[in-house]
């Protein structure tokens, strides 16, 4: 029983309830931008997750003062574009294809992340890792086909999520480098706040009792699964968990189905194992590789 509860074991079983309630999320969602405004849904997302931010940075060790402090002021507000693009894509994203659809397509960041990372941050990437990357292109290309259900502009709208997240991701870890954790989680809020503000209040609208549990809802499931994935991370190492993060390509399918009756066709099927076989290879070789580079840097006995 205490093997099972280990610090890996429940960093693997937060990620797990994590992917979850991702996709529960993406689901509420899809149901809400239905029948509303894409902007006003992001302005009370960003105003919750900034007051969050505000009051976990005022509750920390660090202070308020050391939080809102940072050292890459440049860095940060581009990496606060970004995932608000990623957040706006993502929505609009769902607003055109299924569920399932669209988080199959979102599968294919990390390989562009380790693509990105060999071009801009000089990280090494051997021949297999390319041929993985290969091989992710090719699960795109395959649900992008004329055929399916993902052809047209709500397949690039997916696309270009993935491909800003990517790049989100890319300009956090540089920006870990000087900054910590919540430096950058403030100014993501900061910056999505002040962005969403300036397009929501354009849209504002009176919504239903039903439509406001729906829009907390998705406050708090983001905060919650962001929570949950911090605290994995704090608990196991990122190449532990990180292969589990693409079974929220595995609840979207039934959770799909069951709210909104869609199933993906054959090609989205096919496309996204390759994608999710391509990133799990991926992660596998990274693994090795950071293994070999420890062994190396070990002091001989």
């Amino acid at each position: 029983m205490a093997q099972f509860l280990g610090k890996r074991n429940m960093g693997i079983a937060l990620t797990i309830l994590s992917t979850l309630i991702f996709a529960m999320q993406d689901a509420i969602t899809k149901q809400l931008v239905t029948d509303h405004p894409v902007w006003f849904i992001l302005m009370v997302r960003f105003w919750v997750l900034l007051a969050i931010a505000i009051g976990w940075a005022m509750l920390s060790k660090q202070g308020f003062y050391n939080v809102v402090r940072t050292k890459r002021p440049s860095l940060q507000i581009i990496r606060g574009l970004l995932l608000f693009g990623e957040i706006c894509l993502m929505t609009f994203a769902l607003s055109m294809l299924g569920l399932a659809e669209v988080t199959a397509i979102f599968q294919a960041h990390p390989l562009i992340v380790t693509g990105l990372a060999a071009l801009f941050l000089g990280e090494t990437v051997g021949w297999r890792r390319v041929l993985a990357m290969f091989c992710g292109m090719a699960g795109l290309l395959i649900m992008l086909q004329p055929e399916g259900d993902i052809a047209g502009w709500g397949g690039v709208v997916a696309l270009a999520a993935s491909v800003t997240f990517a790049l989100y991701q890319l300009f956090t870890r540089v920006a870990s480098r000087d900054d910590s954790a919540l430096t950058s989680f403030f100014y993501v809020g900061v910056v999505g706040a002040v962005l969403s503000t300036f397009l929501g209040s354009q849209h504002m609208m009176a919504l239903s009792d039903v439509d406001w549990v729906l829009l907390l809802a998705i406050c708090m499931t983001g905060t919650a699964a962001h929570f949950l994935l911090m605290k994995a991370l704090s608990l196991a190492q990122a190449s532990d968990i990180q292969p589990f993060n693409y079974l929220q390509l595995v609840w979207s399918i039934p959770i799909g189905f069951i709210v909104f009756s869609d199933l993906p066709v054959w090609s989205t099927i096919l496309g996204a194992i390759v994608v999710v076989g391509a990133g799990l290879f991926s992660l596998s070789r990274q693994r090795i590789r950071d293994a070999e580079k420890a062994a190396v840097m070990e002091p001989e006995a």
